[in-house]
């Protein structure tokens, strides 16, 4: 936590924040799930023209060209813009046999996200947050939105709620073989019992606390022919916001992901202008 404060200060000394530079650094802070040290990476995009600030939670295939391109966004648009690395890797060895990891990966995200707010708010105490994720990302972050009153704005691409349902579901290839594996791990029959056994275990969901997240500053793109992060998903989450700003696209779940990246890019930065500023 020392290093990210050092370098927030760094920063700004050398007016790197007004000139949105990329800039790489290191959280030390605590895994709530398991109590040991933690380091949340972090590359971001700093400008003083605000005190506005956006994280960004990647997909589950880590960091994109499209989070730092919206990044870098932001910034040209006076808000500052963090990629914040709150996904852990889970222990191969365990990961299949323990059920409550997709549990565990919300705290997480959520205490990672916590830590930075709280680093900025030692030199910004005026800060506006904003949240922006992606797929697995949108997932988390629709939970940090509605588990974090900070955060003023939220922006959700081709996420879900119900995580157990999009478990079951997905044919995301990662997920499909982990649950390939399970299921003839714990003896299980179908995707259907999968989902059963997986619902208790998995009590910080995005829609536990979904009705947290104020009305009018969620904004939901939909993909209309999702198979990865399920479209049924993706409404349930929808139904569960109050009064979200929706834009539905008719297709499918990487080609959401690129529309909303590229083509709706303005969209997204004018509503977290609107929202923080």
């Amino acid at each position: 936590m020392r290093l990210f404060f050092i370098t927030l200060l760094t920063l700004a000394s050398t007016g790197l924040w007004a000139n949105c530079q990329e800039t790489s650094s290191t959280t030390e802070t605590i895994d709530p799930t398991e109590g040991t040290s933690w380091q949340v990476t972090t590359k971001s995009y700093l400008t003083t023209r605000t005190s506005s600030v956006v994280f960004i939670v990647s997909p589950i295939v880590g960091e994109t060209v499209l989070d730092r391109r919206l990044a870098q966004r932001f910034c040209a648009n006076g808000m500052s813009a963090i990629i914040a690395g709150v996904v852990k890797m889970d222990n191969p060895l365990t990961a299949d046999s323990d059920l409550s990891i997709h549990d565990k990966s919300y705290v997480r995200a959520l205490a990672g996200i916590q830590a930075l707010m709280n680093q900025i708010q030692l030199t910004t105490p005026n800060a506006r947050f904003g949240i922006l994720g992606m797929s697995l990302g949108g997932m988390l972050s629709a939970y940090i939105a509605g588990a974090e009153p900070r955060i003023e704005a939220s922006v959700i691409v081709a996420g879900a709620g119900n995580a157990a349902g999009v478990l079951a579901d997905s044919d995301q290839e990662i997920v499909r073989g982990q649950r390939e594996r399970r299921l003839a791990l714990f003896n299980l029959p179908d995707a259907k019992a999968y989902e059963e056994t997986l619902r208790p275990l998995i009590v910080n969901d995005p829609l536990s606390v979904a009705g947290n997240i104020k009305p009018n500053s969620s904004y939901l793109f939909i993909a209309n022919g999702d198979t990865t992060v399920p479209t049924r998903y993706q409404r349930e989450l929808r139904d569960a916001i109050a009064s979200p700003v929706v834009y539905a696209m008719n297709v499918g779940h990487t080609q959401a992901l690129i529309r909303a990246g590229t083509i709706h890019a303005g969209k997204i930065t004018s509503f977290f202008t609107r929202r923080l500023k």
